[in-house]
């Protein structure tokens, strides 16, 4: 449970939230705003701390872990897309993609080598010395999922990553977290209101007033079957390969 404020103020955000994930898969967390999406996943990430009940991450407690510790293992072992880029102006491509290993004391060198490669892996190649102001919106959201995936974590979560891009670009940026980010041994979990890429999701949990529901609404899961037969079919276009 979490909530915010107190006394007549106060108000509860996480009401008895009961949810797995599981290696190997992407989650999309849905719902309408102020349903507590965010502050779950703020939860999850170790960012937030909840006022009761228990929150294991990849086999670790968080409630128990004291600040440092879980400020630690979130560097080690967690990514993190946001819709914000949160690029450091000054700063090459490479360079921002290699600032969760330098966080955690590798060699300057080496941690940009290795920001390089990513940057490879996400279609960046030749945008390594690139400063953020001279890359589009979906270039630079490749660089916040290149940064988010450098340090090789076991949980990757995505706040809303496509909501200050374009369709077009949007989808790309799913079909990048999807294809690099899910892979065994890893798990994604994506918040999000943009009901274009709900076909990329293994699995679908919709929140509704600080609760998942017992199931997605039939709103929710006509749409992620509209998209998704859609992108299967699309009108006048080649299927896709």
């Amino acid at each position: 449970m979490k909530s915010f404020g107190t006394g007549e103020t106060s108000v509860t955000v996480l009401k008895g939230i009961d949810l797995d994930v599981y290696f190997g898969e992407l989650l999309l967390l849905v719902g309408e705003s102020g349903g507590g999406k965010t502050t779950l996943l703020s939860a999850i990430a170790g960012i937030l701390d909840v006022d009761s009940g228990d929150l294991d991450v990849l086999g670790a407690s968080l409630t128990k872990m004291a600040p440092g510790t879980r400020t630690s293992f979130r560097g080690r072992r967690m990514g993190f897309v946001f819709q914000q880029f949160n690029l450091l102006p000054a700063l090459t491509a490479a360079e921002n993609v290699a600032i969760p290993l330098l966080i955690q004391g590798t060699r300057r060198q080496e941690a940009i080598a290795r920001g390089r490669v990513m940057l490879e892996r996400v279609g960046l190649g030749d945008r390594t010395e690139f400063l953020p102001r001279n890359l589009s919106g979906g270039q630079q959201q490749r660089v916040a999922v290149a940064r988010a995936l450098v340090n090789d974590p076991q949980l990757l979560v995505c706040d809303e990553p496509t909501a200050a891009l374009d369709g077009p670009n949007g989808q790309k940026i799913m079909e990048l977290i999807r294809d690099v980010g899910r892979v065994p041994g890893r798990c994604v979990i994506v918040v999000t209101h943009d009901n274009r890429i709900f076909h990329y999701a293994d699995r679908i949990e919709e929140m509704e007033d600080g609760k998942i529901k017992e199931r997605p609404s039939d709103l929710v899961m006509e749409e992620s079957r509209r998209v998704h037969d859609y992108t299967l079919d699309p009108p006048d276009e080649p299927a896709p390969k």
